[in-house]
């Protein structure tokens, strides 16, 4: 059993993001969260997102998102990979475990 999320771009709908969680249903969301970490960083995500972002304000708030997760959840992986999908193409981005942001000392 796992929990899906999708993300991508077409014609008739835009950007879109979607999530299936354990049991099946198809909810349409602004953005999703899912995984291991994911319980850390409900609130962060709540509290940070907002519509209309810039692409630096939407991957900064991923970015952040990501490291948060990781930085509580010990399954969770030690670099982020990003793919930002538009209209025209899927761009990739790879943030190595030393470019992570932080947010404490320790």
């Amino acid at each position: 059993m796992a929990g899906i999320i999708i993300g991508g771009w077409d014609p008739v709908n835009g950007p879109s993001v979607y999530s299936i969680p354990l049991g099946g249903s198809l909810h349409k969301r602004p953005f999703a969260i899912g995984g291991s970490g994911s319980t850390f960083i409900y609130g962060y995500c709540d509290a940070h997102y907002r519509e209309n972002m810039t692409r630096e304000e939407a991957i900064d708030f991923v970015k952040n998102s990501i490291s948060l997760a990781m930085s509580r959840d010990g399954s969770s992986g030690g670099t982020i990979r990003l793919a930002i999908i538009t209209e025209d193409n899927v761009e990739r981005i790879f943030v190595p475990g030393n470019q992570l942001p932080t947010f404490w000392e320790g």
